[in-house]
């Protein structure tokens, strides 16, 4: 970087500052520059474009004859300036050929000895100057052209005037005469007044890139519905900041609707094979990363993959699903994360994960057997095979690339791995073949370049991959310049191109004029002399060209840059003195200031675009709708009734089912009904490092060592394999104390146990009809004994105690049943449910509930109607329903179906529902409680 830094400052000495390099050629200054200059003419020879231009000068001053020139005269078209170097060559050159320069001035006077000190805006000097200021801010480049042609006045044979001034019909035409006449700010009382109706120039202050983009497309559509002459094509939207604002042009400009405006915008993605080189460049940033799963899901998006490792958007979701089931976060293997200075933890990377999903190919999802260190995840079906195998086969093309590549390669090496990588994982159809060449042409430069710097030593990755894209860059340079519809383009400096209507968009002072990025040892910052170039008198210069270049009208925006934390932003300094200057010159009817600014509110809906205000009038019949509807009263939402047709009598229903319909009726009936989903599916895409173990990823893994039976070695082993730990001692901490939990669960359950073991039972009851069946385990001759790894009250408890009332309906079974739950690493809880007199009434009271909750789902609410019950045995209803809504506004935070089923008002204001509510709760939980201790 420092290289490329050091020859581009050299590149502009040469046409800058040649006579600098000459004194350093010959040895007058001993700094490290121009050390390092001699020893480049050492090297390479005095072959520079200056010394170049020297002997073409003293060629031509010599009268000989210059009979080899390919052409017999030169006209030089639309020059705004020309550094002093190539000023002079033109100058001797026309000694010997006519040659024409067509300039192009802002005004029609010279300007070159303007004091700038005297021409500040009103607020600072209200003392008019001499000439117009515009010229004086804005214009430095232009008169500093001025100057340097004075200097080559003598060579000039035929000098024509070719202005010609704009009438003053408009403000806009106004200023462009004023600045063509090079007039000063008249005496106050005389200044120019403008129609109120005038929109020659507007300025409008919005919040951000969309809503700057969403305004203009108001502006051009009112524009060209206003003007039948005027076309999209005569439109120009020029920024300073392409890359944030060309992403929300194209959303804006994009949107596909009767109306659309044809539109172009001119940078690298509008080429055919743009995709392909962001594509490639993607790759290759991801093999010089850290291999996270946010890394590669990107890749599946790349188009120019070969077919074989594209994915559709329904395979991407898949895919998602399975790579959270397989852990897999960051790295390769340990050897990658070791590389990038990490432990050597193997848990959670590629090969550890894919090894976990083939696994999951040949197992049980519950499986607990480890298979070399690995268990086996994601559950995946038959079908997932091909997807997770061609998933697989991209992975290791890119894992295959990167081991051989990771360490610093000559260039040579360099390019031909890339060619063999681009090959491998690219294809070369119709629409990447453009693509393909381009690059290869590129690498082709890249070892032309080696061979001829002499450079033979190794360089890593990150610097191949910028020096390819800056020459990928220059092979496939940007498009969509004049070619159709408006144009969004860059704003740069000597782009003079006339237009009727030119729009500057991304005018804030954060953003316009940018800053002189000159490196800090580039000399020509300490000394300015005239033809001397930096980019913010550049952007300076091509704010004032591009309000010379507007031949109707002219729109400014500006707001907050894409990247900024603020809501909005104070316009740029040149937009500020061009306002400055028109007040200075121009006013309104009785007096009032021109360009003040319009503020735009923070949506593209406000009811203000659709009546009487300032703002102007929005054409979009969607925006009016959503304006019209945010206009009526604002009601809460309210509560809804979920129905449902009876469908076909079940024959039989497992205990599960109907502990799930008892534990939340409203969203197994959403989901299992109704087939409604609320709240995104989130992608799996992390990336940062696993820091703790979920709740629910812990119950998981808790219960399958419960079930399998887990003990000592075999329980550290699985808890050593599990992915759902963190790494390193964080996790070890994790799985110590999981480990801790499960000992405990086991010990008490132990201790309850009974050599008399009856093993697990399948039992079932008809009731009313329908047949409640379930596998009971755990059981013995006096009681039943379950261990299971969750914390009391929850669904869990529900589900043993239905078991526990249908455990009862067989005579041949115990009375009882003993729970053993999770509590401390020294000690687990036990839940006692007590024998019932009568099982079957409790248990026909739930199917009831599970039968009209079919139709129309009760109102029971996970954990609120269980503490409502839990809470009456303690105190009186009103606590109760209290402790419960309390609870209800804790579960809306991660059920978002609660506010569509329930709306925003709370529900216990409602008589007839809290009525429901606890009728509900009584019948599900009290004779849950009567007949439930703790021990």
């Amino acid at each position: 970087r420092l290289a490329s830094s050091v020859s581009t400052v050299f590149d502009g000495y040469v046409v800058y500052r040649p006579a600098l390099l000459q004194r350093w050629a010959n040895g007058e200054d001993t700094e490290w520059q121009a050390d390092l200059w001699r020893r480049i003419v050492e090297r390479l020879g005095p072959h520079d474009l200056a010394t170049r231009i020297g002997q073409a000068l003293s060629s031509l001053r010599s009268g000989q004859p210059c009979s080899d020139l390919p052409f017999e005269r030169l006209h030089l078209f639309s020059l705004e300036t020309l550094p002093p170097l190539f000023l002079e060559l033109f100058s001797v050159l026309s000694q010997t050929i006519p040659t024409t320069f067509y300039l192009l001035e802002p005004s029609s006077e010279y300007v070159s000895d303007v004091d700038p000190a005297s021409q500040l805006p009103a607020t600072m000097n209200d003392v008019p100057g001499d000439g117009h200021q515009l010229i004086s801010t804005l214009g430095r480049l232009a008169k500093d052209f001025q100057q340097l042609l004075l200097g080559v006045d003598e060579a000039v044979h035929h000098e024509a005037d070719l202005f010609e001034a704009p009438s003053r019909s408009s403000l806009l035409s106004s200023l462009q005469s004023d600045i063509l006449e090079f007039r000063s700010p008249p005496e106050d009382g005389t200044r120019q007044t403008i129609e109120a109706t005038d929109c020659s120039i507007s300025i409008h202050a919005c919040t951000g890139p969309m809503r700057e983009a969403q305004v203009l497309h108001d502006l051009v559509r009112s524009a060209l519905e206003d003007d039948a002459s005027l076309r999209p094509e005569d439109i120009v939207v020029m920024t300073p900041d392409l890359d944030s604002y060309a992403p929300a042009f194209r959303a804006v400009f994009g949107q596909d609707d009767r109306h659309r405006i044809p539109y172009e915008v001119h940078d690298r993605r509008t080429r055919d094979d743009a995709s392909f080189y962001d594509d490639f460049l993607a790759v290759l940033e991801v093999l010089d990363s850290r291999f996270s799963v946010f890394d590669l899901v990107r890749l599946m998006d790349a188009s120019a993959l070969r077919e074989a490792f594209q994915f559709t958007q329904e395979e991407r979701t898949r895919l998602t699903e399975l790579l959270s089931a397989s852990g897999i976060r960051w790295g390769i293997d340990a050897a990658h994360r070791e590389e990038l200075e990490f432990p050597p933890d193997a848990l959670h990377t590629w090969r550890a994960g894919l090894g976990r999903l083939f696994l999951g190919f040949a197992s049980t999802p519950d499986d607990t057997k480890v298979f070399e260190g690995l268990l086996p995840r994601g559950a995946p079906s038959l079908g997932d095979a091909e997807l997770v195998a061609r998933l697989a086969r991209l992975c290791e093309v890119l894992f295959d690339f990167q081991s051989r590549t990771r360490r610093p390669l000559e260039i040579e090496a360099w390019a031909s791995q890339l060619e063999h990588f681009a090959t491998s994982l690219f294809a070369e159809d119709d629409q990447s073949s453009p693509g393909v060449r381009t690059l290869r042409a590129a690498l082709g430069e890249l070892r032309e370049l080696s061979h001829d710097s002499g450079y033979g030593g190794t360089v890593a990755l990150k610097t191949v991959r910028r020096e390819l894209g800056g020459l990928l860059q220059k092979r496939a340079p940007a498009v969509g310049f004049l070619r159709r519809g408006v144009t969004l383009t860059e704003l740069v400096p000597l782009r003079s191109v006339p237009f009727r209507v030119v729009c500057l968009v991304g005018m804030s002072e954060d953003g316009f004029p940018r800053a002189d990025d000159r490196p800090s040892f580039d000399l020509t910052r300490q000394s300015h002399k005239s033809g001397d170039r930096n980019k913010r008198d550049d952007d300076r210069h091509s704010f004032l060209q591009a309000v010379l270049c507007a031949r109707d009208r002219v729109i400014i925006t500006y707001g907050a840059p894409a990247n900024s934390p603020r809501s909005g932003a104070n316009p740029s300094p040149v937009v500020w003195e061009l306002c400055e200057t028109a007040r200075r010159y121009y006013e309104l009817p009785e007096g009032n200031p021109v360009l003040e600014a319009t503020v735009h509110p923070l949506h593209p809906f406000d009811a203000r675009y659709f009546c009487d205000s300032h703002l102007p009038r929005s054409t979009s019949a969607r925006y009016l709708q959503i304006a019209g509807a945010l206009g009526e009263p604002s009601v809460a939402p309210g509560r809804i009734e979920l129905r449902a047709e009876a469908d076909d009598a079940e024959e039989t229903l497992s205990v599960s089912e109907l502990a799930a319909w008892m534990w939340n009726p409203m969203g197994t009936f959403l989901a299992r009904v109704l087939r409604a989903r609320f709240g995104a599916s989130d992608l799996y895409e992390p990336t940062s490092a696993l820091t703790s173990i979920g709740q629910l990823e812990s119950s998981i893994v808790g219960n399958a060592a419960l079930r399998a039976g887990l003990r000592n070695d075999a329980l550290q082993a699985y808890l050593g394999a599990a992915p759902e730990f963190p790494d390193g001692n964080w996790g070890a901490l994790e799985r110590q104390r999981l480990s801790n939990e499960i000992r405990a669960v086991n010990a008490r359950g132990d201790a309850l146990g009974s050599e008399q073991s009856l093993g697990s039972r399948l039992v079932a009851a008809e009731l009313d009809g329908l047949v409640l069946e379930t596998r009971l385990d755990g059981l013995n001759a006096e009681q039943r004994v379950l261990t299971r790894f969750t914390k009391t009250g929850g669904r869990a408890e529900l589900s043993v105690w239905i078991e526990h009332l249908l455990m009862q309906t067989s005579d041949a079974l115990p009375t009882t049943t003993q729970l053993v739950v999770r509590g401390t690493e020294t000690r687990a809880k036990l839940v006692y449910f007590s024998p019932v007199a009568d099982p079957r009434v409790p248990l026909q009271a739930l199917i009831d509930l599970y039968r009209t909750s079919r139709e129309t789902p009760v109102p029971l609410l996970e954990e609120s109607s269980r503490l409502f019950s839990e809470t009456l045995e303690l105190a009186d209803s009103d606590k109760a329903f209290s402790e419960a809504s309390k609870q209800l506004n804790r579960q809306r935070r991660w059920s978002p179906y609660l506010d569509y089923v329930l709306g925003t008002e709370d529900p216990f204001l409602d008589p007839s529902w809290r009525d429901a509510f606890e009728r509900a709760a009584i019948e599900v939980y009290e004779p849950l409680f009567q007949h439930r201790s703790e021990r």
